[in-house]
């Protein structure tokens, strides 16, 4: 009897990896019984009775129709965060203080004058009048090291804090002094 079921469960696993089916009737368990092979010498899907193929077909479009329904699940999951991770960003841009480039433009005072008409302890260029770009640029420099000359340490130590968003509306400021 356990050759019988191990024979019948062998067939089965077959049908399931090879999709395998031949549309046979189906039989009673009488007829099941009789037929089941006797050895281990017989291919495993021959010697699957009816019913034993029958739910191996069943068993494989049942776990392919929950394939498809988990495969579908996640595709939602992960367009519903997209969406959400979209929403978070727009939600803390709009809150996010406004970068204020006087107010910032208050640390260069002290060298490079109320209004940037001061060569910054007698060494730097005016930098008042710079365009936007050239400011922007400079200042971008000072932090990655790639700019700047005699004072180029302690701008450095100035710059190495700001963000892009306050580069950008300090180059601003200056520029329209």
């Amino acid at each position: 009897m356990k050759k019988e079921i191990l024979t019948a469960l062998s067939a089965a696993a077959v049908l399931m990896l090879t999709g395998c089916g031949n549309g046979e009737g189906q039989k009673t368990r009488m007829e099941v019984s009789a037929e089941a092979p006797k050895t281990h010498t017989e291919p495993a899907a021959e010697a699957a009775p009816a019913p034993v193929k029958a739910v191996a077909e069943q068993a494989r479009q049942e776990a392919h129709k929950a394939v498809e329904t988990i495969e579908k699940k996640v595709q939602k999951a992960v367009d519903d965060a997209k969406q959400e991770a979209s929403k978070a960003v727009e939600s803390a841009k709009e809150a996010a203080p406004k970068a204020d480039g006087a107010a910032l433009f208050t640390k260069c005072a002290g060298c490079h004058g109320a209004k940037g008409e001061k060569h910054a302890l007698g060494k730097s260029n005016i930098i008042a009048g710079q365009s936007k770009a050239d400011l922007v640029k400079k200042i971008k420099g000072y932090q990655d090291g790639s700019y700047g000359g005699a004072m180029k340490g302690l701008m450095v130590s100035q710059v190495k804090g700001l963000n892009d968003a306050q580069i950008e509306a300090l180059a601003d400021y200056i520029s329209k002094l």
